[in-house]
């Protein structure tokens, strides 16, 4: 038992002895970063998996009205309906430069699209063949989805 214990001692006074050295510390600082990242990230996969895609919203035109009523803000959640209506207020009359899709569920799209595969995405198509966007109907014949990111929105243009 002794002989155990001088030895834990001598073991103990050789490692304390150890601590004197930058390299030791240096290493140990390493080590706690590099679980601390570790677990960092896998935290951050764990949130992002958890959250499902965005459901496609296709924009409507808001009916003129003088005074905006609760009724019409309870039916446009989320601002949903403002840029269309404010492209058609600021007198653009040409179909495919109206958004089809609220800029606020495109910048989660995009955004999360980033944060995946550290670039932005190509087009729309990208977005949706990805799983970013699920629920997008097809484009109609003659047409395709186009992906302006400055503002961000989504629009048909001809082939």
């Amino acid at each position: 038992m002794q002989k155990v214990l001088f030895t834990l001692f001598v073991g103990l006074g050789y490692a304390l002895r150890s601590f004197k050295h930058p390299a030791t510390w240096a290493f140990i600082v390493l080590v706690a970063l590099g679980l601390w990242w570790k677990n960092r990230s896998t935290e951050a996969a764990k949130v992002v998996n958890q959250l499902p895609p965005i459901e496609f919203k296709p924009l409507t035109a808001a009916a003129p009205e003088t005074a905006p009523s609760a009724a019409v803000q309870a039916v446009q959640p989320d601002g949903a309906n403002i840029d269309l209506a404010a492209a058609i207020a600021g007198g653009v009359t040409d179909p495919e430069q109206l958004p089809v899709m609220s800029s606020r569920d495109l910048e989660v799209a995009v955004g999360r699209f980033h944060k995946d595969n550290l670039r932005l995405p190509n087009d729309a198509d990208e977005l949706i063949e990805k799983k970013y966007l699920v629920g997008v109907p097809p484009a109609p014949p003659g047409k395709r989805y186009v992906l302006d990111l400055s503002p961000i929105k989504m629009r048909l243009v001809r082939k």
